[in-house]
Parts: structure tokens; C-alpha cells; sequence
């Protein structure tokens, strides 16, 4: 600049008939913008008071998701994460609509929407958030688990056998339909809107997939069944919650997989007691098909912590064997029938 050729080595190369090669005017352009975003990064989350803020700053760094941001940008997007982590943690439990949450604190109900720069930044810094419940969680699960929803009608729960007490229209349509034979999709407004009560100690068996619900009403089974149908939507925690409060004695069975396994520790922490998924009934299934033949898919990741019985854990971790759900169903059925007297 003491020269008068410029403020900078791109400027000063041009003046003086060298102009640099694009393209390292490009990498050099993005360096210095990576730069100030790493920058930027650092200097907005000194003053959160979360302890996980920094790890959640490396992975945002490491992801690339802040490529192309200047300073200013940088500091806005992390600006509009934390005024939603603020919006949910000062919150009541109950589940806020995404769209409306959208809406209510950044102008446009669009402003979440999957594909955003906003929303991605938004799930990383939602899995700390939750913390342990967060594991293996993606998406709509992700976000539901933070008792955020997308909306009250869709991705309902399934159900089979359930009676419930009172005569409210949703009462009145489950037990129709269980006379019926029926299985039924329950949505989120509807659970908000008429309460489902059971007597004290009835059993309920939570199950993983779809298909047991199917199995268990061809077989017209006489204990209620409620479907997860993979990781647990907010209208399965509604529907899990208000049977725990009233009494109902839950069992949770699911696939023997990582995943499985985790959705199972989730549903504990809800009140679920877990059916079937210990390391006897995991090693005793792997083994019965082994000698009948059948190779069973393998999982590469570990099955984390399984406090209903620890033994789980290094079994499965050991074996890597995948036992789906749909493989026990008749055992799995029968048995709780018979525990439960039914």
C-alpha cells in the first residue's frame, strides 16, 4: 500500500501487469473467508452459556455447512440457532409446530424447512441439546425429539387393541375398532384433544414395526399394542405418556440392532419396560437360526448402553448379529399373552 500499488497481493500483481491465476484467487478468497467464519464462530459463541457450544462450533467448522459465509452471515445464522435453543429451553414439554416456531421467530414459516442452511445448523446443535436421546437420531425424529413437530395430523400413531375409558369420540372410535378387528392411525390432535385413558395395570406391549401390529390382529390378540414404526414420532410419546399416567403397565420390544437398541433406551427413560431384549433372548434367537440355517445381517456400529441388562451390550457388541423384530413375532405375542394373562 506504501507504494500506491494496492492493498493487497491480488491488487498489487494486477497493477503491475502480473495478475495472479484464477484460480489461486479463488483458494486464497476462500481461505480468508474461512478465516473469518472460523472467526466469527468463536467470537459469537463466547457468550453462550451451553457447555456443549464449542464442540457443536468444530463440528459446523468441520462440515462445511459454513462455506461461502462471510462474517456477517456466520454471526447471523448462529444469531437465529440460538434464539430457537433459547425458544425450546425456556418452553413448556409440550410440542411446538415447526412451521408456527418458524414463523414466530424468524418471519417466514419456510425459514426451517429441511433444505436451509438454518435448519442443518439447527440439528447439529439439536443433538447436544437433547444430549444421550439424541443418538442415531435424524430428521423429523431429530427434531420431534426436541419436542419440535412438523405438524399435528401426520406421521401418526398405530395402534391395535386399546380400550380406553370414558366415551370421548377418540374412546369410542379405538374400542369400535378393536371390535372390528381393526388396527388404527392416531394423530397428534386428536391425542391433544381427547386424552386417552386405561385402567390401572392394563398391559401394553410398544413394538418397533408395523408388521406385529398386523400379526397381532390377524390373531385378534387381547392386549393393546402401540407401534413406534422406527424412531418414535411425537404423537407415539404422546400417546406412551398418557398411558404411563394412567397406570398402564408398558413393555417395549423393538429390533436387536444398534439402532433398535437405542429407541429401546429411549422408550425406557418414557416408562416402557423392555420385553424380550435381553442377551439370553438376543443370543438364544441368533443361535436358533443359526441352526436352522439362516445367516442373519451383521451391524458394524455398538450397541451403547443397555441399563435393563448390561450383558446385552457386550453380547451384542460381540455377535454384530441383527435380529429384526418380525422374526419373534409369534414368540414375541404369545409370550406377553401369556404374561399378561390374555
Amino acid at each position: 500500500m506504501r507504494l500506491g500499488v494496492g492493498s493487497d497481493l491480488d491488487t498489487a500483481l494486477e497493477f503491475l501487469g502480473c495478475p495472479p491465476d484464477p484460480a489461486l484467487r479463488e483458494r486464497r478468497a476462500a481461505r480468508r473467508m474461512a478465516q473469518q467464519a472460523r472467526a466469527a464462530v468463536e467470537s459469537e459463541l463466547e457468550a453462550w452459556p451451553e457447555s456443549w457450544v464449542a464442540e457443536w462450533g468444530h463440528d459446523l467448522l468441520k462440515s462445511g455447512l459454513l462455506s461461502g459465509l462471510d462474517a456477517l452471515a456466520v454471526e447471523s445464522l448462529l444469531g437465529d440457532v440460538r434464539m430457537l435453543i433459547s425458544a425450546r429451553a425456556g418452553s413448556s414439554s409440550q410440542t411446538a409446530l415447526r412451521t408456527e416456531l418458524a414463523a414466530q421467530l424468524f418471519g417466514s414459516a419456510h425459514a426451517l424447512d429441511s433444505q436451509t442452511k438454518l435448519a442443518a445448523a439447527a440439528e447439529r446443535a439439536l443433538r447436544y441439546l437433547i444430549g444421550h436421546g439424541g443418538e442415531a437420531l435424524e430428521g423429523r425424529a431429530l427434531w420431534e425429539a426436541a419436542g419440535i413437530a412438523a405438524d399435528s395430523v401426520s406421521a401418526p400413531v398405530l395402534t391395535w387393541g386399546l380400550r380406553p375409558l370414558g366415551a370421548s369420540p377418540l374412546a369410542s372410535m379405538l374400542t369400535t375398532a378393536t371390535e372390528a378387528t381393526l388396527p388404527v392411525h392416531v394423530s397428534l390432535r386428536a391425542l391433544r384433544a381427547h386424552r386417552i385413558d386405561v385402567t390401572a395395570g392394563t398391559p401394553v406391549l410398544v413394538v418397533e414395526n408395523p408388521s406385529v401390529i398386523e400379526h397381532a390382529a390377524d390373531r385378534s390378540v387381547a392386549f393393546g399394542l402401540v407401534c413406534t414404526n422406527g424412531n418414535p414420532t411425537a404423537a407415539v410419546n404422546e400417546l406412551v405418556d398418557q398411558l404411563a399416567s394412567t397406570g398402564a403397565d408398558l413393555h417395549y420390544h423393538g429390533d436387536l440392532d444398534s439402532a433398535g437398541i437405542a429407541i429401546c433406551r429411549r422408550m425406557q427413560r418414557r416408562g416402557c419396560m423392555p420385553w424380550m431384549m435381553s442377551a439370553d433372548d438376543y443370543l438364544g434367537t441368533v443361535h436358533r437360526a443359526e441352526a436352522r440355517g439362516v445367516t442373519l445381517p451383521s451391524d458394524d456400529s455398538h450397541a451403547g448402553p443397555t441399563p435393563w441388562d448390561p450383558a446385552l451390550e457386550s453380547a451384542f457388541d460381540e455377535c454384530r448379529r441383527i435380529v429384526h423384530e418380525e422374526l419373534v413375532a409369534a414368540d414375541l405375542l404369545r409370550e406377553f399373552g401369556a404374561r399378561s394373562g390374555h
